[in-house]
């Protein structure tokens, strides 16, 4: 079987500088891939390369989506119209800040619901069950009082769950994660996490989740994909010991031994 997503070649490059040349990985459906590297490596680069969601780049290479059943199609060089249907309807984003995310203007559950509605239609009773149900499957408990709120009037992690609520209620197949606990607290940051995986083996749903934290991608990926100064360099899959780095900068990364390693959520559990 193909993967869900596969990047081939991928460059990009902002006026004379390159900040991506010549990436490329799989991702296969149903999986939990992480991709680390340190600040300025070209993870989120290459995450926003694959709905074209870059300003002002020139971007090269192919990102080839075939989901399941469908005839793959390069996302990198499809028509804007059908782009734009894939984007939050098949392929969904979560950032690091969800408070930059959200309208400050608009309640919470306004905006759950417009993300419904522009993928999947319906009447405006229809949209507002469908947000409220989105909600409590984020593990939100009093999902009406977060529905009627304005994003300022919530925690982060509330925000953050919503943030996952919106991006997965019109059903994607592929959830990227761009450092979403990054401004979280270590508790919140591990129930973000867990609640991520919950809904991934729930939903058979897709995972692509952007780190800096090589433990902490451990801890959660089947597969990690290593980044240094805009190329991969490194792709490792789980075996039964873990991961085991042969890249000389995969190893000294952190300067940890990624089989034994404990990420900071779960020491003292």
């Amino acid at each position: 079987m193909p993967p869900l997503l596969e990047i081939k070649d991928l460059s990009v490059a902002f006026g004379g500088a390159t900040a991506l040349s010549r990436a490329g990985f799989s991702v296969d459906d149903g999986s939990f891939t992480a991709l680390v590297g340190e600040s300025g490596s070209g993870k989120s680069v290459t995450a926003l390369s694959i709905c074209r969601l870059l300003w002002k780049a020139r971007v090269g290479g192919s990102a080839l989506w075939a989901p399941p059943g469908a005839t793959a199609r390069d996302l990198l060089r499809l028509p804007e119209a059908d782009l734009r249907a894939i984007r939050g309807g098949e392929i969904s984003y979560v950032f690091q800040d969800p408070a930059s995310s959200f309208n400050p203007l608009l309640t919470v559950g306004e905006q759950v619901g417009e993300a419904f509605r522009t993928h999947r239609g319906g009447s405006p009773a229809e949209v507002r069950q469908k947000a409220l149900r989105g909600l409590e499957e984020a593990r939100i408990r009093d999902a009406e009082r977060v529905y009627r709120s304005y994003p300022h009037e919530l925690s982060g992690g509330l925000k953050q769950r919503a943030m996952i609520a919106m991006a997965l209620i019109a059903g994607p197949r592929l959830l990227v994660a761009d450092e979403p606990t990054t401004a979280l607290d270590v508790t919140t940051e591990a129930e973000i996490l867990e609640l991520l995986a919950e809904i991934r083996r729930e939903k058979a749903l897709t995972v692509l989740f952007i780190t800096h934290d090589l433990p902490l991608a451990a801890a959660y990926a089947g597969r990690i994909v290593v980044m240094e100064k805009g190329r991969v360099v490194e792709c490792m899959d789980k075996d039964g010991g873990g991961f085991r780095p042969g890249n000389a900068y995969t190893k000294r990364l952190f300067g940890v031994d990624l089989a034994r390693s404990v990420p900071k959520q779960r020491i003292g559990a």
